[in-house]
């Protein structure tokens, strides 16, 4: 039987995600599109692979087996894959992959692509939201922005700029009302959930006795961000998003910095489109973030 690596690199990314559709929407691949690979590995192998349930995918005991020889087999085949992408002479039509947090690709590199296309106008760009780590080793993203710094040998991380971050209020919301001097259990505040774990905002608002004061969670900065606007409440926020809307800072004790990484796989190290778009994303940052 003949399985060709298009079809294992799907059964791959559905056993990571534990879920079809997760794993089509990494893939850029229709629902349909990934059950159909997946129903023809399954055919192809003579095995059920994957037990299918509302809440997502399990691995069958044969699915295990299978996952973890053709893991070891797939990170050399990623390996060609990044290899000759870096050496590809003509890269003119492969779009750079940046992965970041909606906040970070909508407000600093969407803003600053100009900058980008001014020096470098045949480059491609594909600036890919996302919430959970990219796999720079499987080429999900060619360069990840991320706010932990990764420890995998393979990668290449730099520091950025801090994130600053503060209480902020429309004036409308403060009625006249000195931002100074705000008893802010005593507020309508506006926050970030806990989908991302115990973040540093997190953390703050609890130490702070403040999670009680809080009237709406979101896991969206854009949501607080149109929250603040609208007066309902005084929402966290990063600082240079804020003072763009001209929103006014509520005296609060220090919220923690976010300090982000570029980071980056060697095997593009010396690619002179990946280098470009790295320095280009260094500057934007530095046009809004602070440095430490």
């Amino acid at each position: 039987m003949a399985i060709d690596w298009d079809t294992v690199r799907c059964f791959l990314e559905v056993a990571n995600k534990g879920s079809l559709s997760a794993a089509a929407l990494s893939l850029r691949m229709s629902n349909a599109t990934l059950g159909r690979k997946i129903d023809a590995l399954e055919a192809g192998t003579g095995l059920q692979l994957l037990e299918r349930g509302p809440s997502g995918v399990r691995l069958t005991a044969e699915g295990k087996e299978i996952e973890e020889r053709a893991q070891k087999g797939g990170d050399h085949l990623y390996q060609l894959e990044r290899l000759a992408f870096s050496l590809k002479a003509d890269r003119s039509a492969l779009p750079i992959r940046v992965s970041a947090t909606e906040t970070t690709v909508s407000a600093v590199l969407a803003p600053q692509l100009p900058r980008l296309w001014k020096n470098h106008p045949q480059i491609m760009v594909d600036l890919v939201m996302s919430t959970e780590l990219a796999d720079l080793n499987r080429r999900e993203a060619d360069i990840a922005i991320r706010l932990a710094r990764p420890k995998n040998e393979g990668l290449i991380a730099r520091r950025l700029p801090v994130i600053t971050a503060g209480l902020y209020a429309s004036a409308d919301y403060l009625g006249g009302r000195d931002p100074r001097r705000l008893d802010l259990q005593a507020e309508k505040l506006a926050g970030l959930d806990e989908k991302y774990g115990q973040i540093p905002e997190v953390v703050w608002a609890t130490r702070h006795d403040l999670q009680q004061a809080l009237s709406v969670q979101s896991s969206s900065i854009y949501a607080l961000l149109e929250i603040a606007k609208s007066s309902a409440a005084i929402a966290m926020l990063p600082d240079f998003l804020a003072r763009r809307h001209d929103l006014i800072p509520i005296a609060a004790p220090p919220i923690p910095v976010r300090k982000p990484w570029i980071v980056f796989h060697r095997d593009n190290r010396t690619n002179p489109e990946v280098k470009a778009v790295r320095e280009w994303i260094v500057q934007s940052c530095r046009q809004y973030f602070t440095d430490s």
